[in-house]
């Protein structure tokens, strides 16, 4: 294929969907990754898929602007639909370490933000960055790239899509993603509920010991000893979760 053949707005419109999804997908969009690193990265990626989808698409030269407005515009809203699920079920695996450190009495404990700004505890870093390391070592973010280029022929440049079915589907992946949350969570949870539920009914029966002071370092000892027991099934459930919704974009 020679430099002539190409078409600069073929390959803007991939350029688009390609970087927008860059943008929100975890691990490329986290801030301690330089924006020019993310550039050449959208640049290089958009170039693999454009050689791929070059005579699925058509898209002429001599639009109008208000046309190519248009169609880069739709190229935005189309990658968002694209990645924002997957940036949804990384927030809620981030999510369930903030409600486990708040259940076993450690959320006080400050943790580093990673990929954020706002302030998060520990065991969601913890969460947050295996399950970065997971999503690329395993390959699921190749895979994720070959869905962007399939997303071509099901969402084709310049055509408007049915925006009914989008929010349907991103509405089934939340409650999706909440399922599993408790399902995680779920062992912690019923733990640490028994946990106060006893030491309340010991409170009652001697209201002179302070009760709270001595059953703290049983509920944190049990949740870490649970949490440690649990945290590979944990982050098998995600990747399958994840697998799947990957798997299940085109």
């Amino acid at each position: 294929m020679s430099l002539q053949a190409i078409s600069l707005t073929e390959y803007l419109v991939v350029f688009m969907r390609t970087a927008t999804c860059i943008m929100i997908l975890p691990g490329f969009s986290m801030r301690q990754v330089p924006m020019r690193v993310r550039l050449f990265l959208a640049v290089a990626v958009s170039v693999s898929i454009f050689l791929l989808v070059e005579n699925t698409i058509s898209v002429d030269d001599n639009l109008p602007a208000t046309e190519l407005l248009q169609i880069v515009v739709m190229e935005f809203l189309i990658a968002f639909v694209i990645a924002i699920p997957v940036r949804f079920l990384f927030l809620a695996l981030s999510f369930l370490g903030e409600v486990i450190m708040q259940f076993i009495g450690l959320n006080p404990i400050p943790g580093t933000p990673i990929g954020e700004d706002q302030a998060t505890s520990t065991l969601s870093s913890l969460f947050n960055i295996t399950a970065v390391v997971l999503f690329f070592s395993s390959g699921l973010a190749i895979e994720f790239f070959a869905a962007i280029a399939l997303s071509f022929e099901v969402f084709p440049p310049g055509e408007v899509f049915l925006i009914d079915g989008i929010l349907q589907n991103i509405t089934e992946n939340l409650t999706a993603f909440f399922h599993l949350v408790v399902r995680l969570g779920a062992p912690i949870i019923i733990y640490v509920v028994i946990m106060n539920l006893i030491a309340g009914l010991v409170n009652k029966l001697t209201p002179q010991i302070p009760i709270y002071f001595v059953s703290a370092p049983f509920l944190i000892c049990g949740g870490l000893v649970l949490l440690a027991w649990l945290v590979d099934d944990m982050f098998f459930l995600f990747h399958m979760e994840l697998e799947r919704l990957i798997g299940e974009r085109f």
